[in-house]
C-alpha cells in the first residue's frame, strides 16, 4: 500500500498576461515623469513662498523702521521742528537682515504751524526691493 502525502495536479499553462505580470520598461518611464511633473510643481511652489515671506519680512523692516523715525521725530517739540531735521540715511541696518535701507525724513510746515513730517525707505538690496512711505502731521498746540 503506498501512501500519496501531496496530490499531483497537472501543470496549467501560464498565459501571456501570467508570465509578464512585471512593470514593463515604459510604465516605469511613464511613473518617472509623472513624479518628476508633480515634483516640478511642488518646487516652484515653494520657491515662490520663500519669496513671499522674504518680501513681506523686508517690508515689515522697511514699516518698523519708517515708523520708529516718525516717533522719535515726535517726541521733539513741534514747534522745534523744521526742515533742519530733514535727513537722508543711507545704510540703516535691520538686526534680522543682512541688508541696509535708505531712509529719507522730511518735515514741512505747513500754513496753520502743523508739522508735516514723511519719511520713506528703501531697501538697499537689488533682490528685494521695497519702498515704504508713511506720513503724519503733528498739530502746534497752544
Amino acid at each position: 500500500m503506498s501512501i500519496r502525502l501531496f496530490r499531483r495536479h497537472p501543470e496549467k499553462k501560464r498565459t501571456a498576461s501570467q508570465a509578464e505580470s512585471g512593470l514593463s520598461l515604459m510604465e516605469i518611464l511613464v511613473a518617472i515623469v509623472l513624479l518628476g511633473i508633480m515634483a516640478s510643481a511642488g518646487i516652484s511652489n515653494l520657491i515662490v513662498a520663500l519669496r513671499t515671506a522674504k518680501y513681506t519680512e523686508v517690508n515689515f523692516a522697511a514699516n518698523s523702521l519708517a515708523i520708529s523715525k516718525v516717533e522719535e521725530i515726535s517726541a521733539i517739540d513741534v514747534g522745534a521742528l523744521n526742515a533742519s531735521y530733514n535727513e537722508t540715511e543711507p545704510d540703516v541696518p535691520w538686526s534680522d537682515l543682512n541688508l541696509t535701507f535708505t531712509r529719507t525724513t522730511t518735515i514741512s510746515v505747513n500754513d496753520d504751524d502743523s508739522r508735516t513730517i514723511d519719511v520713506s525707505v528703501v531697501s538697499n538690496s537689488p533682490d528685494v526691493t521695497t519702498d515704504v512711505s508713511f506720513s503724519t502731521t503733528l498739530a502746534l498746540w497752544e
